[in-house]
C-alpha cells in the first residue's frame, strides 16, 4: 500500500487507542499496521510520526533507555471539562431524542480518548419522558436551513398527539393539513426548536414548533420577504417572553424575593424602583392568557398596578378561573 495509507492507519491508531494517560509501544503500531497490510519498521515507524508532526499533529514520543519507545496523540482540541458540558447539554436536550442522545454522548465521549471514556458520563438527570419523539426533528432542521439559504419556502404537515399519545397529522385528510411557510429563521428557546416564517394560511409571521413538524419539503417558489422594519430579535424577544397578544407596557408591584424571576423573564435592562420589601417595575408584555397564568403563579408576591384594563382583564381571568373550579356556567 501507498505510504499515505500506512500514514493514516498511523494517525488513526493513534487518535483512537491514545492520550495523555494511554501511550503506544513501538510494537503496539506496527502490530495496528501491521493488522491492515502494512509492513512498517522500527525506523520508518520513526520517520512516519515525524512526517506527521511535520504536518501539525501533534503526537508525543517518549523515549527512555531500556525501554520502548511509546507515542501518544496529544491533538485532542476540546478539555475534559468542555467535552463534560457538550455530554450534559446533549443529555438534557429535549428536542434531541434519547436514542440520538445517547449516540452523540458516545461520540463525544470518544473524544476524549480511552483513559477518559468512562469519566464523560451525564451529570444531569433528565427524564426520557420530557426528550423528543419525532425522530426526523433534526432532519426538519437542516432542511428549513437549506430553504433559508436557498431563499425557497417550505411546505409540511403539522403533529398532534392522539389519545393514544401517538403524533399523527394535524387535520389529516382537509384542506388545512399543509402548511405554505416563508422561512425566516430557526430559534431555540426554553430547549425547543421553533420555526419563525411569514405562513400563507394565516397571512403573517407566525412561530411554529419543530419537534411538531414533518420534514419540510422546499418548494420552487420563493419566500414572501420579511416585512418592512421587521427585526427577528426583536420579534422573538417579545413572543418567547408571553407568546403573542397585543403588546402594552405593564407595572408590577412584586416582592422582593421574586427579584431573580423578573430579571429571568425580561432581562436585566429593565429598571427596577427598589422599596423596603417590594419593587416596582415598568416592562413590554404581550398580553395573553399566558402572561396572566405567569403573574398568577406568584399570586401574594406580584400584583398589576397599571393600566387599568390589564388589572381588569387579570380580574376577569382569575373569576373566570373560579369558575372552572367551581364547575359554574
Amino acid at each position: 500500500m501507498p505510504m499515505k495509507d500506512r500514514l493514516l492507519v498511523l494517525l488513526k491508531t493513534l487518535q483512537e487507542r491514545s492520550d495523555d494517560e494511554t501511550w503506544l509501544t513501538t510494537g503496539d503500531l506496527r502490530a495496528a499496521l501491521e493488522a491492515e497490510g502494512l509492513d512498517c519498521s522500527i525506523r520508518t515507524l520513526r520517520r512516519d510520526v515525524q512526517s506527521l508532526n511535520n504536518c501539525g499533529y501533534d503526537i508525543a514520543v517518549q523515549e527512555t533507555e531500556g525501554m520502548f519507545t511509546k507515542y501518544a496523540w496529544m491533538g485532542r482540541k476540546l478539555s475534559m471539562p468542555d467535552l463534560q458540558i457538550l455530554v450534559d447539554a446533549v443529555s438534557a436536550a429535549r428536542f434531541i431524542p434519547q436514542k440520538r442522545s445517547e449516540e452523540l454522548v458516545a461520540e463525544l465521549s470518544a473524544m476524549a480518548g480511552p483513559s477518559h471514556v468512562q469519566e464523560l458520563k451525564p451529570q444531569i438527570l433528565v427524564s426520557e419522558h420530557v426528550k423528543a419523539k419525532n425522530k426526523n426533528m433534526i432532519y426538519a432542521v437542516q432542511e428549513i436551513r437549506r430553504a433559508i439559504d436557498r431563499n425557497r419556502k417550505i411546505r409540511f404537515r403539522y403533529l398532534e398527539y392522539n389519545t393514544e399519545k401517538e403524533q399523527v397529522v394535524k387535520h389529516k385528510g382537509t384542506e388545512e393539513e399543509w402548511y405554505v411557510v416563508s422561512p425566516y429563521a430557526t430559534v431555540w428557546n426554553d430547549d425547543r426548536y421553533y420555526l419563525v416564517g411569514w405562513s400563507d394560511k394565516r397571512n403573517k409571521i407566525t412561530v411554529f414548533r419543530i419537534d411538531r413538524m414533518e420534514v419540510p419539503r422546499q418548494l420552487p417558489n420563493k419566500r414572501v420577504p420579511e416585512p418592512e422594519g421587521f427585526d427577528i430579535r426583536d420579534y422573538t424577544d417579545k413572543v418567547f417572553r408571553m407568546y403573542g397578544g397585543q403588546e402594552e407596557k405593564v407595572t408590577l408591584r412584586c416582592s422582593m424575593e421574586i427579584l431573580d424571576q423578573v430579571i429571568d423573564r425580561f432581562g436585566d435592562g429593565i429598571e427596577i424602583k427598589p422599596g423596603r420589601k417590594h419593587f416596582t417595575v415598568t416592562v413590554p408584555v404581550s398580553l395573553s392568557t399566558t402572561f396572566y397564568a405567569w403573574v398568577f403563579q406568584y399570586v401574594g408576591k406580584m400584583s398589576i398596578l397599571a393600566p387599568e384594563y390589564v388589572r381588569e382583564a387579570y380580574a376577569g381571568y382569575l373569576e373566570e378561573a373560579l369558575d372552572d373550579v367551581l364547575g359554574e356556567d
